[in-house]
């Protein structure tokens, strides 16, 4: 066998184990009790998804994917950031409203 066949075997098996891996993410993120498990199981998913796109651009030959991944990378962790303080705002004003209720009684 030519290595260059065994190189492309190997990449199209990660990608098939990545794909499956996605699935169970996508599943956790839906099903997941708390938002901190939504929120872990969305940047695994684009953690993932990033490799993705880089072994397709060594499977392709592609240079263009690996600039792709890097914006990708950048919108995922800004997104990331996003949802966070998004969250840590719900959890004050939840905070705030239980204290207010307390007072009243």
């Amino acid at each position: 066998m030519e290595p260059n066949a065994i190189k492309n075997m190997v990449l199209i098996f990660c990608m098939i184990i990545l794909t499956v891996l996605f699935f169970f993410c996508i599943y956790r993120a839906i099903r997941g009790p708390r938002y901190s498990d939504r929120l872990v199981a969305n940047n695994v998913i684009c953690t993932m998804s990033v490799i993705f796109i880089c072994i397709l651009s060594v499977y392709l030959k592609e240079a263009a994917l690996v600039d792709i991944a890097l914006i990708y990378t950048l919108l995922s962790c800004l997104s990331g950031v996003v949802v966070c303080h998004v969250i840590t705002l719900h959890h004050k004003g939840r905070l705030l409203n239980q204290k207010q209720k307390e007072e009243e009684l």
